[in-house]
């Protein structure tokens, strides 16, 4: 994702494999990648950390991370990410906010998780953000054969206000998914063997990686929940409560809420 020695503007490193690792040497942090399949060597980067050009590390595949580099890391403001070979996210490992400022925030974030027109009302902005993401970019691309379909979406963009409950927004979120990849698909080339997203972005699921389209989108989005993972943290949020997704044990449901809103 990034070319070694280079910065680009996604300033992502991908450590993928078998062998892979993050650890601290001479005060150096050492990043290592899997085995290459031809030659069999692994590649090996080595940083000051305050030279270290990532803003994020993605790990996909076996190996060990130090928790001393963790730790360098996340002082510096850098995650580290873990995927499943699907690019699927695991973990987000990112440096914490301890203040009386990020103490009101999270007093903030539980006083409107508890009031259910404060939820519904977040729950609906979330929405009217995807869909006119969506909306935007198939715009974007001016295909006058497809304007059928960014009708299709406008019109449930203007009925979200009108839902009263959790529910009816799931339905129009569904609906909207549908128009929308289905357009998305006729932009890649048969060959890839793209046909849909089937269903999530950030789900843990095999069958949302059928592809190797898929593989990639599972990345961008985790990618993207990993930077907005850092600013939850960052602001002493509480990344486990969210307002769309539903509560569940190791499922960051802030940061999946954010992400829903920013990603097509």
């Amino acid at each position: 994702m990034t070319e070694r020695w280079q910065r680009n503007h996604y300033n992502v490193k991908l450590l993928r494999g078998y062998g892979i690792s993050i650890n601290v040497k001479d005060n150096k942090i050492i990043l290592k990648n899997g085995q290459n399949d031809i030659t069999g060597i692994s590649e090996k980067e080595e940083w000051f950390v305050s030279k270290i050009p990532y803003e994020k590390i993605v790990i996909s595949g076996k190996g060990y991370v130090s928790t001393e580099a963790i730790s360098i890391l996340n002082q510096n403001n850098i995650s580290v990410i873990l995927t499943d070979i699907y690019g699927n996210p695991v973990s987000f490992m990112n440096g914490g906010m301890v203040s009386n400022t990020a103490i009101k925030y999270r007093m903030g974030q539980y006083d409107a998780f508890r009031d259910p027109v404060k939820v519904l009302h977040l729950q609906k902005w979330i929405l009217k953000e995807k869909i006119q993401s969506q909306i935007n970019f198939l715009k974007s691309l001016e295909k006058p054969e497809i304007q059928d379909e960014i009708s299709k979406l406008e019109s449930h963009h203007s009925q979200i206000d009108s839902k009263t409950d959790s529910k009816g927004l799931r339905a129009i979120e569904s609906g909207c998914g549908r128009y929308y990849f289905l357009n998305y698909a006729k932009l890649i080339p048969a060959k890839y063997g793209f046909q849909s997203r089937h269903g999530g972005g950030l789900v843990n699921s095999k069958r949302c990686a059928s592809d190797v389209i898929n593989v990639l989108l599972n990345y961008g989005y985790t990618v993207l929940a990993g930077e907005i993972a850092k600013f939850v943290n960052g602001l002493g949020l509480d990344p486990y409560y969210g307002f769309y997704h539903k509560q569940d044990a190791s499922f960051q449901s802030l940061v999946y809420d954010l992400t829903l809103s920013l990603a097509c």
